[in-house]
């Protein structure tokens, strides 16, 4: 048994069309949220599909992360189980 630990670091570098917006799942969460400001402050546009956009005490970081931003984002309404619901959210 090989008990060396490894460090890796993977960089990833991609050309995003900046007119189009990004759709990105799990915006309110831990992980995502932090993805969700660096695309706004490249003045990106976010498109966030969430389950509830009115919820304002799980969108309201990523508001103001957009208002402090040169981006925008914009909430839409989406369930995993409701065939279709992220229909909306994916276009440009």
């Amino acid at each position: 048994r090989n008990n060396k630990k490894f460090s890796t670091t993977t960089i990833m570098t991609m050309k995003i069309d900046t007119k189009l917006p990004v759709m990105l799942t799990g915006a309110t969460g831990y992980v995502a949220g932090p993805i969700v400001k660096a695309l706004l402050d490249e003045g990106l546009t976010v498109h966030c599909p969430v389950r509830d956009p009115t919820n304002e005490a799980k969108v309201k970081h990523l508001v103001d992360a957009a208002a402090a931003s040169s981006g925008s984002i914009k909430f839409f309404k989406a369930d995993l189980l409701d065939e279709g619901s992220y229909l909306e959210s994916m276009k440009g």
